[in-house]
Protein backbone atom coordinates (compact mmCIF):
# COMPACT_ATOMS: atom_id res chain seq x y z
CA UNK A 1 0.00 0.00 0.00
CA UNK A 2 0.99 3.56 -0.54
CA UNK A 3 -0.35 7.06 0.64
CA UNK A 4 -1.44 9.34 -1.90
CA UNK A 5 0.58 12.57 -2.45
CA UNK A 6 -2.68 14.61 -3.39
CA UNK A 7 -4.91 12.98 -0.66
CA UNK A 8 -3.21 10.60 1.68
CA UNK A 9 -5.31 7.79 1.23
CA UNK A 10 -4.31 4.67 0.80
CA UNK A 11 -3.97 2.80 -2.66
CA UNK A 12 -2.33 -0.27 -3.72
CA UNK A 13 -0.16 -1.34 -6.72
CA UNK A 14 -0.06 -4.27 -7.80
CA UNK A 15 2.54 -6.69 -9.51
CA UNK A 16 1.05 -6.38 -12.97
CA UNK A 17 0.91 -2.96 -12.64
CA UNK A 18 4.44 -3.02 -12.09
CA UNK A 19 5.20 -4.67 -15.17
CA UNK A 20 2.62 -2.57 -17.10
CA UNK A 21 5.44 0.77 -15.89
CA UNK A 22 8.40 -1.01 -16.61
CA UNK A 23 7.05 -2.04 -20.24
CA UNK A 24 6.34 1.25 -21.00
CA UNK A 25 9.69 2.65 -19.43
CA UNK A 26 8.09 5.22 -16.94
CA UNK A 27 7.82 5.41 -12.79
CA UNK A 28 4.82 4.07 -10.92
CA UNK A 29 1.99 6.43 -9.97
CA UNK A 30 2.40 8.55 -6.53
CA UNK A 31 -1.04 9.66 -7.06
CA UNK A 32 -4.28 7.73 -6.51
CA UNK A 33 -6.70 6.74 -9.24
CA UNK A 34 -9.03 9.03 -8.41
CA UNK A 35 -6.70 11.81 -7.93
CA UNK A 36 -5.13 10.99 -10.86
CA UNK A 37 -8.50 11.39 -12.91
CA UNK A 38 -9.16 14.41 -10.98
CA UNK A 39 -5.80 15.73 -12.35
CA UNK A 40 -6.48 14.43 -15.86
CA UNK A 41 -9.86 15.89 -16.29
CA UNK A 42 -9.15 19.30 -15.05
CA UNK A 43 -7.21 19.94 -18.29
CA UNK A 44 -10.07 19.33 -20.45
CA UNK A 45 -13.00 21.49 -20.74
CA UNK A 46 -16.77 20.64 -20.36
CA UNK A 47 -19.59 22.32 -21.34
CA UNK A 48 -19.06 26.23 -20.71
CA UNK A 49 -19.10 28.60 -24.01
CA UNK A 50 -18.15 32.53 -24.28
CA UNK A 51 -18.10 35.32 -27.09
CA UNK A 52 -14.93 36.59 -28.05
CA UNK A 53 -12.75 37.68 -30.93
CA UNK A 54 -10.47 35.60 -33.11
CA UNK A 55 -6.87 37.03 -32.50
CA UNK A 56 -6.06 36.36 -36.70
CA UNK A 57 -9.58 37.05 -38.60
CA UNK A 58 -11.04 39.71 -35.90
CA UNK A 59 -14.12 37.88 -36.22
CA UNK A 60 -16.88 38.10 -33.46
CA UNK A 61 -16.10 34.12 -32.32
CA UNK A 62 -18.00 31.35 -29.65
CA UNK A 63 -15.39 30.11 -27.28
CA UNK A 64 -14.22 28.02 -24.89
CA UNK A 65 -12.01 30.28 -23.47
CA UNK A 66 -12.99 32.81 -21.11
CA UNK A 67 -12.18 36.26 -22.47
CA UNK A 68 -9.41 38.31 -20.46
CA UNK A 69 -7.45 35.15 -20.20
CA UNK A 70 -3.77 34.94 -20.97
CA UNK A 71 -4.36 32.80 -23.98
CA UNK A 72 -4.14 33.94 -27.83
CA UNK A 73 -7.57 32.56 -29.16
CA UNK A 74 -8.34 31.50 -32.90
CA UNK A 75 -11.44 30.54 -34.36
CA UNK A 76 -12.10 27.12 -35.61
CA UNK A 77 -11.20 28.11 -39.29
CA UNK A 78 -7.91 29.87 -38.24
CA UNK A 79 -6.53 27.59 -36.13
CA UNK A 80 -6.99 24.88 -38.51
CA UNK A 81 -5.34 26.77 -41.49
CA UNK A 82 -2.03 27.34 -42.44
CA UNK A 83 -1.99 30.93 -41.83
CA UNK A 84 0.29 30.82 -38.69
CA UNK A 85 3.01 27.90 -37.40
CA UNK A 86 2.79 26.49 -34.02
CA UNK A 87 6.73 25.37 -34.98
CA UNK A 88 7.19 29.88 -34.60
CA UNK A 89 6.50 29.48 -30.91
CA UNK A 90 9.64 27.05 -30.36
CA UNK A 91 12.48 27.64 -27.49
CA UNK A 92 14.98 26.31 -26.02
CA UNK A 93 14.63 24.23 -22.44
CA UNK A 94 15.91 26.16 -19.66
CA UNK A 95 17.68 23.83 -17.04
CA UNK A 96 17.38 26.98 -14.52
CA UNK A 97 13.82 26.90 -14.38
CA UNK A 98 10.80 23.77 -13.68
CA UNK A 99 9.75 21.89 -16.99
CA UNK A 100 5.88 21.91 -16.05
CA UNK A 101 6.48 25.84 -15.57
CA UNK A 102 8.19 26.44 -18.90
CA UNK A 103 5.32 24.60 -20.28
CA UNK A 104 2.92 26.58 -18.91
CA UNK A 105 4.99 29.36 -20.69
CA UNK A 106 4.69 28.02 -23.95
CA UNK A 107 1.14 27.04 -23.21
CA UNK A 108 0.10 30.83 -23.07
CA UNK A 109 2.42 31.54 -26.29
CA UNK A 110 0.70 28.63 -28.77
CA UNK A 111 -2.61 30.09 -30.39
CA UNK A 112 -5.62 28.08 -28.55
CA UNK A 113 -8.62 26.83 -31.43
CA UNK A 114 -11.92 28.45 -29.81
CA UNK A 115 -13.98 25.20 -30.33
CA UNK A 116 -12.76 21.73 -31.84
CA UNK A 117 -14.14 19.52 -34.31
CA UNK A 118 -14.14 18.98 -38.20
CA UNK A 119 -16.50 18.53 -40.75
CA UNK A 120 -19.24 20.62 -38.96
CA UNK A 121 -22.79 21.92 -40.62
CA UNK A 122 -24.63 24.40 -39.24
CA UNK A 123 -23.48 23.92 -35.83
CA UNK A 124 -21.46 26.99 -34.68
CA UNK A 125 -22.08 26.45 -30.66
CA UNK A 126 -20.93 22.88 -30.72
CA UNK A 127 -17.60 21.84 -29.55
CA UNK A 128 -15.55 18.66 -29.79
CA UNK A 129 -18.22 16.95 -32.31
CA UNK A 130 -16.63 16.16 -35.66
CA UNK A 131 -19.30 15.19 -38.46
CA UNK A 132 -22.01 16.63 -37.02
CA UNK A 133 -25.11 18.93 -38.27
CA UNK A 134 -27.86 21.01 -37.49
CA UNK A 135 -26.68 20.72 -34.10
CA UNK A 136 -26.89 23.10 -30.89
CA UNK A 137 -24.94 23.41 -27.49
CA UNK A 138 -23.67 19.79 -28.54
CA UNK A 139 -20.55 18.49 -26.73
CA UNK A 140 -18.04 15.60 -27.11
CA UNK A 141 -20.29 13.95 -29.82
CA UNK A 142 -19.35 12.43 -33.19
CA UNK A 143 -21.56 12.22 -36.38
CA UNK A 144 -25.04 13.11 -35.26
CA UNK A 145 -27.85 15.40 -36.51
CA UNK A 146 -30.13 17.86 -35.37
CA UNK A 147 -29.59 17.58 -31.87
CA UNK A 148 -29.46 19.99 -28.68
CA UNK A 149 -28.28 20.34 -25.48
CA UNK A 150 -26.49 16.64 -25.33
CA UNK A 151 -22.96 15.33 -24.75
CA UNK A 152 -21.84 12.24 -26.06
CA UNK A 153 -23.68 11.74 -29.06
CA UNK A 154 -22.78 8.92 -31.43
CA UNK A 155 -24.34 8.24 -34.39
CA UNK A 156 -27.97 9.73 -33.56
CA UNK A 157 -30.30 12.31 -34.76
CA UNK A 158 -33.20 14.78 -33.16
CA UNK A 159 -31.70 13.64 -29.65
CA UNK A 160 -32.32 16.42 -26.97
CA UNK A 161 -31.16 16.77 -23.57
CA UNK A 162 -29.34 13.33 -23.51
CA UNK A 163 -26.04 12.01 -22.22
CA UNK A 164 -23.91 9.18 -24.09
CA UNK A 165 -26.65 8.48 -26.45
CA UNK A 166 -25.91 6.15 -29.95
CA UNK A 167 -27.47 4.81 -32.91
CA UNK A 168 -30.89 6.29 -31.81
CA UNK A 169 -32.89 9.13 -33.08
CA UNK A 170 -35.87 11.06 -31.57
CA UNK A 171 -34.79 10.63 -28.32
CA UNK A 172 -35.37 13.13 -25.12
CA UNK A 173 -33.97 12.89 -21.76
CA UNK A 174 -31.92 9.96 -22.09
CA UNK A 175 -28.96 8.73 -20.63
CA UNK A 176 -26.71 5.91 -21.20
CA UNK A 177 -28.69 4.83 -24.26
CA UNK A 178 -28.08 2.48 -27.38
CA UNK A 179 -30.79 2.22 -30.31
CA UNK A 180 -33.49 4.00 -29.07
CA UNK A 181 -36.16 5.67 -31.05
CA UNK A 182 -39.34 7.70 -29.93
CA UNK A 183 -38.21 7.62 -26.24
CA UNK A 184 -38.29 9.35 -23.23
CA UNK A 185 -36.52 9.69 -20.17
CA UNK A 186 -35.05 6.68 -21.17
CA UNK A 187 -31.79 5.79 -18.39
CA UNK A 188 -29.34 2.63 -19.09
CA UNK A 189 -31.97 1.18 -22.12
CA UNK A 190 -31.09 -0.08 -24.95
CA UNK A 191 -33.30 -1.20 -28.14
CA UNK A 192 -36.15 0.20 -27.10
CA UNK A 193 -39.15 2.35 -29.11
CA UNK A 194 -42.40 4.37 -28.60
CA UNK A 195 -41.63 4.24 -24.79
CA UNK A 196 -41.15 6.53 -21.77
CA UNK A 197 -39.52 6.52 -17.98
CA UNK A 198 -37.35 3.43 -18.46
CA UNK A 199 -34.60 2.27 -15.90
CA UNK A 200 -32.43 -0.26 -17.17
CA UNK A 201 -34.76 -1.70 -20.05
CA UNK A 202 -34.24 -3.46 -23.27
CA UNK A 203 -36.19 -4.91 -26.17
CA UNK A 204 -38.94 -2.78 -24.93
CA UNK A 205 -41.95 -1.13 -27.37
CA UNK A 206 -44.95 1.06 -26.50
CA UNK A 207 -44.17 1.32 -22.47
CA UNK A 208 -44.07 3.78 -19.95
CA UNK A 209 -42.93 4.08 -16.08
CA UNK A 210 -40.46 0.44 -16.13
CA UNK A 211 -37.68 -0.42 -13.99
CA UNK A 212 -35.58 -3.92 -15.53
CA UNK A 213 -37.93 -5.03 -18.22
CA UNK A 214 -37.05 -7.11 -20.98
CA UNK A 215 -38.66 -7.87 -24.46
CA UNK A 216 -42.22 -6.81 -23.27
CA UNK A 217 -44.92 -4.82 -24.54
CA UNK A 218 -47.86 -2.77 -23.50
CA UNK A 219 -46.92 -2.42 -19.90
CA UNK A 220 -47.31 0.37 -17.53
CA UNK A 221 -45.09 0.81 -14.32
CA UNK A 222 -43.97 -2.69 -14.71
CA UNK A 223 -47.82 -3.70 -15.08
CA UNK A 224 -48.68 -6.00 -17.97
CA UNK A 225 -51.54 -4.68 -20.07
CA UNK A 226 -53.21 -6.24 -23.10
CA UNK A 227 -53.06 -3.45 -25.63
CA UNK A 228 -56.20 -1.47 -25.35
CA UNK A 229 -56.28 -1.59 -21.73
CA UNK A 230 -52.71 0.01 -22.50
CA UNK A 231 -53.51 3.17 -24.72
CA UNK A 232 -56.39 3.75 -22.35
CA UNK A 233 -53.98 4.14 -19.10
CA UNK A 234 -51.64 5.99 -21.45
CA UNK A 235 -53.81 8.35 -22.39
CA UNK A 236 -54.14 9.46 -18.32
CA UNK A 237 -50.87 10.08 -18.66
CA UNK A 238 -50.22 13.26 -20.77
CA UNK A 239 -46.98 14.45 -20.87
CA UNK A 240 -47.67 17.69 -22.35
CA UNK A 241 -48.74 18.68 -19.31
CA UNK A 242 -46.47 19.68 -17.16
CA UNK A 243 -48.24 19.03 -13.86
CA UNK A 244 -48.67 15.44 -15.09
CA UNK A 245 -45.50 14.97 -16.08
CA UNK A 246 -44.17 15.82 -12.73
CA UNK A 247 -46.21 13.35 -11.12
CA UNK A 248 -44.87 10.90 -13.74
CA UNK A 249 -41.55 11.64 -12.69
CA UNK A 250 -42.20 10.96 -9.07
CA UNK A 251 -44.18 7.24 -9.52
CA UNK A 252 -41.21 6.37 -11.59
CA UNK A 253 -38.79 7.43 -9.29
CA UNK A 254 -40.89 5.43 -6.18
CA UNK A 255 -40.66 2.32 -8.04
CA UNK A 256 -37.14 2.78 -9.23
CA UNK A 257 -36.15 2.96 -5.78
CA UNK A 258 -38.83 -0.08 -4.43
CA UNK A 259 -37.00 -2.74 -7.40
CA UNK A 260 -33.56 -4.13 -7.05
CA UNK A 261 -30.37 -3.02 -8.71
CA UNK A 262 -27.87 -4.85 -10.50
CA UNK A 263 -24.57 -3.54 -8.78
CA UNK A 264 -22.83 -2.86 -12.08
CA UNK A 265 -24.09 -2.06 -15.51
CA UNK A 266 -21.89 -4.44 -17.90
CA UNK A 267 -22.96 -5.38 -21.30
CA UNK A 268 -21.10 -8.29 -22.79
CA UNK A 269 -18.35 -8.28 -20.39
CA UNK A 270 -15.69 -10.70 -19.69
CA UNK A 271 -13.38 -10.53 -16.76
CA UNK A 272 -13.86 -6.28 -15.93
CA UNK A 273 -14.88 -4.35 -12.86
CA UNK A 274 -16.05 -1.13 -12.77
CA UNK A 275 -19.58 0.55 -13.93
CA UNK A 276 -21.33 1.32 -17.21
CA UNK A 277 -19.24 -1.22 -19.47
CA UNK A 278 -20.12 -2.68 -23.06
CA UNK A 279 -18.22 -4.98 -25.17
CA UNK A 280 -14.83 -5.04 -22.85
CA UNK A 281 -12.90 -7.46 -21.35
CA UNK A 282 -9.77 -8.67 -19.10
CA UNK A 283 -9.90 -4.73 -18.08
CA UNK A 284 -10.08 -3.52 -14.14
CA UNK A 285 -11.65 -0.49 -12.18
CA UNK A 286 -13.24 0.75 -15.85
CA UNK A 287 -15.79 3.31 -15.98
CA UNK A 288 -17.98 4.16 -19.03
CA UNK A 289 -15.79 1.77 -22.00
CA UNK A 290 -17.35 0.42 -24.42
CA UNK A 291 -16.51 -1.63 -28.14
CA UNK A 292 -13.74 -3.85 -28.27
CA UNK A 293 -11.99 -2.29 -25.01
CA UNK A 294 -9.26 -4.71 -23.70
CA UNK A 295 -6.59 -5.52 -21.29
CA UNK A 296 -6.90 -1.56 -19.55
CA UNK A 297 -6.71 -0.41 -15.98
CA UNK A 298 -8.51 2.94 -14.74
CA UNK A 299 -10.30 3.98 -17.57
CA UNK A 300 -12.80 6.84 -17.49
CA UNK A 301 -15.01 7.43 -20.86
CA UNK A 302 -12.65 5.00 -23.07
CA UNK A 303 -13.52 2.87 -25.54
CA UNK A 304 -13.42 1.48 -30.04
CA UNK A 305 -11.15 -0.66 -29.43
CA UNK A 306 -8.69 1.10 -26.54
CA UNK A 307 -5.91 -1.79 -26.01
CA UNK A 308 -3.36 -2.10 -23.30
CA UNK A 309 -3.67 1.65 -21.63
CA UNK A 310 -3.39 2.44 -18.13
CA UNK A 311 -5.25 5.72 -16.51
CA UNK A 312 -6.86 7.10 -19.92
CA UNK A 313 -9.88 9.73 -19.80
CA UNK A 314 -12.15 10.18 -22.47
CA UNK A 315 -9.91 8.47 -24.82
CA UNK A 316 -9.94 5.41 -27.35
CA UNK A 317 -10.64 4.91 -31.10
CA UNK A 318 -7.76 2.94 -32.34
CA UNK A 319 -5.49 3.66 -28.59
CA UNK A 320 -2.91 1.77 -27.30
CA UNK A 321 -0.31 1.90 -25.22
CA UNK A 322 -1.78 4.93 -23.31
CA UNK A 323 -0.85 5.83 -19.71
CA UNK A 324 -2.02 9.63 -18.50
CA UNK A 325 -4.23 11.01 -21.20
CA UNK A 326 -7.03 12.70 -21.55
CA UNK A 327 -9.14 13.56 -24.65
CA UNK A 328 -7.33 11.49 -27.19
CA UNK A 329 -7.54 9.43 -29.76
CA UNK A 330 -5.88 6.72 -32.61
CA UNK A 331 -2.68 7.53 -30.69
CA UNK A 332 0.18 4.61 -29.98
CA UNK A 333 2.70 5.12 -26.87
CA UNK A 334 1.18 8.73 -25.31
CA UNK A 335 1.80 9.39 -22.44
CA UNK A 336 1.14 12.29 -20.30
CA UNK A 337 -0.89 14.04 -22.89
CA UNK A 338 -4.21 16.35 -23.18
CA UNK A 339 -5.61 15.99 -26.65
CA UNK A 340 -4.63 14.58 -29.96
CA UNK A 341 -4.72 12.15 -32.84
CA UNK A 342 -2.80 10.16 -35.23
CA UNK A 343 -0.01 10.39 -33.33
CA UNK A 344 2.80 8.17 -31.58
CA UNK A 345 6.00 8.54 -28.99
CA UNK A 346 4.83 11.38 -27.69
CA UNK A 347 5.23 12.54 -24.03
CA UNK A 348 3.75 15.90 -22.55
CA UNK A 349 1.73 16.88 -25.01
CA UNK A 350 -1.20 19.07 -26.22
CA UNK A 351 -3.44 18.53 -29.46
CA UNK A 352 -0.21 16.68 -31.07
CA UNK A 353 -2.00 15.37 -34.58
CA UNK A 354 -0.05 13.34 -37.27
CA UNK A 355 2.95 13.54 -35.43
CA UNK A 356 5.55 11.13 -33.54
CA UNK A 357 8.34 11.66 -31.04
CA UNK A 358 7.61 15.00 -29.31
CA UNK A 359 7.99 16.06 -25.67
CA UNK A 360 6.64 19.15 -24.40
CA UNK A 361 4.80 20.36 -27.18
CA UNK A 362 1.95 22.20 -28.24
CA UNK A 363 -0.21 22.28 -30.95
CA UNK A 364 2.49 20.69 -33.60
CA UNK A 365 1.20 18.90 -36.53
CA UNK A 366 2.92 16.55 -39.02
CA UNK A 367 6.42 16.64 -37.16
CA UNK A 368 9.16 14.96 -35.70
CA UNK A 369 11.70 14.61 -33.10
CA UNK A 370 10.37 18.51 -31.52
CA UNK A 371 11.05 19.56 -27.94
CA UNK A 372 8.97 22.66 -26.81
CA UNK A 373 8.09 22.89 -30.55
CA UNK A 374 11.52 23.38 -31.21
CA UNK A 375 12.75 20.94 -33.93
CA UNK A 376 16.00 18.39 -33.71
CA UNK A 377 17.25 15.34 -35.32
CA UNK A 378 16.72 12.33 -33.88
CA UNK A 379 20.45 12.14 -31.80
CA UNK A 380 19.85 15.55 -30.37
CA UNK A 381 16.37 14.65 -29.52
CA UNK A 382 17.11 11.36 -27.93
CA UNK A 383 19.80 12.80 -25.72
CA UNK A 384 18.02 15.83 -24.34
CA UNK A 385 14.61 13.89 -23.66
CA UNK A 386 16.70 11.92 -21.11
CA UNK A 387 18.87 15.26 -20.02
CA UNK A 388 15.04 16.62 -19.25
CA UNK A 389 13.49 13.83 -17.71
CA UNK A 390 16.61 14.05 -15.25
CA UNK A 391 16.13 17.63 -14.31
CA UNK A 392 12.19 17.07 -13.71
CA UNK A 393 13.55 14.71 -10.89
CA UNK A 394 16.59 17.28 -10.31
CA UNK A 395 13.81 20.10 -9.78
CA UNK A 396 10.66 19.33 -9.71
CA UNK A 397 7.78 21.68 -9.67
CA UNK A 398 5.99 22.29 -6.61
CA UNK A 399 2.07 23.46 -6.65
CA UNK A 400 0.63 25.84 -4.12
CA UNK A 401 -0.51 23.07 -2.22
CA UNK A 402 3.26 21.95 -1.61
CA UNK A 403 3.00 19.08 -3.91
CA UNK A 404 5.95 18.49 -6.32
CA UNK A 405 5.52 17.17 -9.94
CA UNK A 406 8.76 15.14 -11.64
CA UNK A 407 9.03 13.22 -14.47
CA UNK A 408 5.80 10.62 -14.82
CA UNK A 409 3.63 12.90 -12.74
CA UNK A 410 0.55 14.39 -15.26
CA UNK A 411 0.16 18.23 -15.18
CA UNK A 412 -0.60 20.11 -12.51
CA UNK A 413 -4.20 21.11 -12.28
CA UNK A 414 -3.40 24.64 -11.34
CA UNK A 415 -1.59 25.26 -14.79
CA UNK A 416 -4.84 23.94 -16.69
CA UNK A 417 -5.75 26.41 -19.20
CA UNK A 418 -9.17 26.26 -17.97
CA UNK A 419 -10.71 26.99 -14.57
CA UNK A 420 -11.62 24.40 -12.22
CA UNK A 421 -15.60 24.99 -12.61
CA UNK A 422 -14.98 25.54 -16.43
CA UNK A 423 -13.48 21.61 -16.39
CA UNK A 424 -14.75 18.10 -16.72
CA UNK A 425 -12.94 17.18 -12.96
CA UNK A 426 -15.91 19.74 -11.65
CA UNK A 427 -18.88 17.35 -12.97
CA UNK A 428 -17.09 14.41 -11.36
CA UNK A 429 -15.37 15.77 -8.33
CA UNK A 430 -17.92 18.81 -7.76
CA UNK A 431 -16.22 21.54 -4.81
CA UNK A 432 -17.26 24.79 -4.17
CA UNK A 433 -15.82 28.07 -5.09
CA UNK A 434 -14.16 28.34 -1.47
CA UNK A 435 -12.91 24.55 -2.26
CA UNK A 436 -11.32 26.02 -5.49
CA UNK A 437 -9.72 28.34 -4.02
CA UNK A 438 -8.44 27.19 -1.25
CA UNK A 439 -6.43 24.04 -2.94
CA UNK A 440 -4.95 27.15 -5.06
CA UNK A 441 -6.91 26.40 -8.36
CA UNK A 442 -8.80 28.94 -10.36
CA UNK A 443 -12.09 29.39 -10.38
CA UNK A 444 -14.04 31.48 -13.43
CA UNK A 445 -17.07 33.14 -12.35
CA UNK A 446 -19.81 33.41 -15.04
CA UNK A 447 -20.01 37.05 -17.16
CA UNK A 448 -22.17 39.59 -16.38
CA UNK A 449 -25.43 39.44 -17.79
CA UNK A 450 -27.62 41.68 -19.17
CA UNK A 451 -30.54 39.98 -19.96
CA UNK A 452 -34.09 40.59 -18.30
CA UNK A 453 -36.60 37.06 -17.28
CA UNK A 454 -39.74 38.51 -19.08
CA UNK A 455 -41.37 35.26 -17.90
CA UNK A 456 -41.49 33.62 -14.85
CA UNK A 457 -41.15 29.70 -15.26
CA UNK A 458 -44.52 29.84 -12.84
CA UNK A 459 -46.02 31.84 -15.80
CA UNK A 460 -45.47 29.20 -18.61
CA UNK A 461 -48.78 27.35 -19.84
CA UNK A 462 -49.30 24.04 -17.99
CA UNK A 463 -49.96 22.42 -21.88
CA UNK A 464 -47.51 22.57 -24.89
CA UNK A 465 -50.77 22.73 -26.84
CA UNK A 466 -51.10 26.26 -24.96
CA UNK A 467 -47.73 27.62 -26.06
CA UNK A 468 -48.23 29.71 -28.68
CA UNK A 469 -44.17 30.63 -30.80
CA UNK A 470 -44.17 34.12 -29.19
CA UNK A 471 -42.56 32.13 -26.34
CA UNK A 472 -39.51 32.28 -28.62
CA UNK A 473 -39.17 36.07 -27.47
CA UNK A 474 -39.45 35.53 -24.08
CA UNK A 475 -36.24 35.23 -21.83
CA UNK A 476 -37.83 32.38 -19.43
CA UNK A 477 -36.24 32.48 -15.64
CA UNK A 478 -34.88 29.39 -14.59
CA UNK A 479 -36.75 27.72 -11.30
CA UNK A 480 -32.91 27.00 -10.11
CA UNK A 481 -32.71 30.70 -9.76
CA UNK A 482 -35.79 31.84 -8.54
CA UNK A 483 -36.46 32.14 -4.53
CA UNK A 484 -36.47 30.11 -2.08
CA UNK A 485 -32.60 29.05 -3.39
CA UNK A 486 -32.46 25.80 -4.26
CA UNK A 487 -28.70 25.06 -3.38
CA UNK A 488 -28.05 24.11 -7.06
CA UNK A 489 -24.25 23.67 -7.96
CA UNK A 490 -25.18 22.99 -11.56
CA UNK A 491 -23.58 26.04 -12.74
CA UNK A 492 -27.54 27.38 -13.32
CA UNK A 493 -27.28 30.12 -16.35
CA UNK A 494 -30.72 31.72 -14.10
CA UNK A 495 -32.89 32.20 -17.46
CA UNK A 496 -32.59 30.38 -20.82
CA UNK A 497 -34.43 31.10 -23.98
CA UNK A 498 -36.22 28.58 -26.54
CA UNK A 499 -34.88 27.87 -30.25
CA UNK A 500 -37.59 27.47 -32.89
CA UNK A 501 -36.30 23.93 -33.63
CA UNK A 502 -36.22 22.73 -29.67
CA UNK A 503 -40.18 24.38 -29.47
CA UNK A 504 -41.10 22.10 -32.62
CA UNK A 505 -39.24 18.99 -30.85
CA UNK A 506 -41.42 19.60 -27.77
CA UNK A 507 -44.67 20.26 -30.11
CA UNK A 508 -43.56 16.54 -31.92
CA UNK A 509 -42.80 14.85 -28.58
CA UNK A 510 -45.69 16.14 -27.13
CA UNK A 511 -43.82 17.35 -24.05
CA UNK A 512 -44.30 20.05 -21.60
CA UNK A 513 -42.11 23.03 -21.93
CA UNK A 514 -38.84 22.95 -19.25
CA UNK A 515 -38.87 24.87 -15.79
CA UNK A 516 -35.14 24.75 -15.77
CA UNK A 517 -31.85 26.45 -17.52
CA UNK A 518 -29.85 23.81 -20.12
CA UNK A 519 -27.30 23.72 -17.59
CA UNK A 520 -29.53 22.51 -14.59
CA UNK A 521 -31.38 19.78 -16.64
CA UNK A 522 -28.02 18.82 -17.25
CA UNK A 523 -26.85 18.47 -13.85
CA UNK A 524 -30.20 16.71 -12.76
CA UNK A 525 -29.93 13.82 -15.79
CA UNK A 526 -26.44 13.03 -14.51
CA UNK A 527 -27.80 12.19 -11.07
CA UNK A 528 -29.50 8.95 -12.35
CA UNK A 529 -25.80 7.49 -12.54
CA UNK A 530 -23.47 7.05 -9.82
CA UNK A 531 -19.97 8.35 -9.99
CA UNK A 532 -16.85 6.71 -10.22
CA UNK A 533 -15.96 5.39 -6.54
CA UNK A 534 -16.18 1.90 -5.84
CA UNK A 535 -17.23 0.80 -2.58
CA UNK A 536 -16.89 -2.97 -1.51
CA UNK A 537 -20.45 -4.00 -0.24
CA UNK A 538 -22.49 -7.37 0.26
CA UNK A 539 -25.56 -8.37 -2.05
CA UNK A 540 -28.80 -7.12 -0.52
CA UNK A 541 -31.01 -9.89 -1.28
CA UNK A 542 -32.98 -11.33 1.93
CA UNK A 543 -31.43 -8.46 3.93
CA UNK A 544 -34.21 -6.06 3.27
CA UNK A 545 -37.91 -5.81 3.05
CA UNK A 546 -38.26 -2.99 0.65
CA UNK A 547 -38.85 -5.95 -1.98
CA UNK A 548 -40.25 -9.31 -1.65
CA UNK A 549 -38.39 -11.81 -4.51
CA UNK A 550 -40.88 -13.33 -6.92
CA UNK A 551 -38.99 -15.83 -7.92
CA UNK A 552 -36.46 -18.87 -5.74
CA UNK A 553 -33.15 -18.01 -5.64
CA UNK A 554 -29.66 -20.73 -4.76
CA UNK A 555 -29.51 -19.06 -1.40
CA UNK A 556 -32.92 -20.04 -0.55
CA UNK A 557 -32.27 -23.13 1.03
CA UNK A 558 -30.18 -23.60 4.77
CA UNK A 559 -27.11 -22.90 5.94
CA UNK A 560 -27.79 -19.37 4.21
CA UNK A 561 -31.11 -19.11 6.07
CA UNK A 562 -32.27 -17.22 2.68
CA UNK A 563 -29.30 -14.33 2.77
CA UNK A 564 -27.11 -14.11 -0.03
CA UNK A 565 -23.28 -13.56 1.05
CA UNK A 566 -22.10 -12.97 -2.48
CA UNK A 567 -19.63 -9.46 -2.04
CA UNK A 568 -18.48 -7.24 -4.99
CA UNK A 569 -17.18 -3.94 -5.38
CA UNK A 570 -20.07 -0.78 -7.00
CA UNK A 571 -20.53 2.22 -7.54
CA UNK A 572 -23.81 1.99 -5.55
CA UNK A 573 -22.73 3.47 -2.03
CA UNK A 574 -23.72 2.05 1.33
CA UNK A 575 -25.71 5.08 1.86
CA UNK A 576 -27.53 5.69 -1.21
CA UNK A 577 -31.55 4.24 -0.83
CA UNK A 578 -31.24 1.83 -3.89
CA UNK A 579 -31.65 -1.84 -3.04
CA UNK A 580 -28.22 -3.43 -4.38
CA UNK A 581 -28.35 -7.28 -5.64
CA UNK A 582 -25.03 -9.09 -7.01
CA UNK A 583 -25.52 -10.45 -10.83
CA UNK A 584 -26.56 -13.73 -9.73
CA UNK A 585 -30.20 -12.42 -7.54
CA UNK A 586 -30.41 -10.05 -10.48
CA UNK A 587 -30.72 -12.08 -13.34
CA UNK A 588 -32.50 -14.86 -11.35
CA UNK A 589 -35.16 -12.59 -9.68
CA UNK A 590 -35.71 -10.31 -13.37
CA UNK A 591 -34.16 -11.86 -15.99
Amino acid sequence: MRACASCAKNFSIEPDDFAFYEKLHVPAPTWCPPCRNMRRLSWREERTLYHGTCALCGKNIITIHAPGGPFTVYCRPCWNSDKWNPMDFGRDYDFGKPFFKQYRELLEAVPRPALTGSSLVNSDYSHASPNCKNCYFVFWSYSSENSQYSYGLLFSKDTFDSYTVDNSDRVYEALHGNRLYQTRFAYFSEDCLDSSFLFDCAGLSDCFGCVNLRKKKHCLFNKQLSKEQYVKELATWDLGSYTRLQEAKEKFRALYLSMPHRFAHVINGSNVTGDIIRDTKDCKTCFSTLDGVQNCKYLYFAGLNLKDSYDVSLSGDLCELMYETVASGRMSRAFFGAGGEYSKNIEYTDWASNSSDLFGCVALKHKRYCIFNKQYNKEEYETLVAQIKKHMDEMPYVDARGRQYGYGEFFPAELSAYAYNESQAFTWYPKTKEEVLREGLRWQDPPARDYKVTKKPEELPDHIKDVDDSILGETIGCMHAAPPASGCNEQCAGAFRLTPVELSFYRTMHLALPRLCPNCRHGGRLKWRNGYQMWHRRCMCGKQTAYANTTKHSHDNPPTGGSCSNEFETTFSPEKPEIVYCKECYQSELL
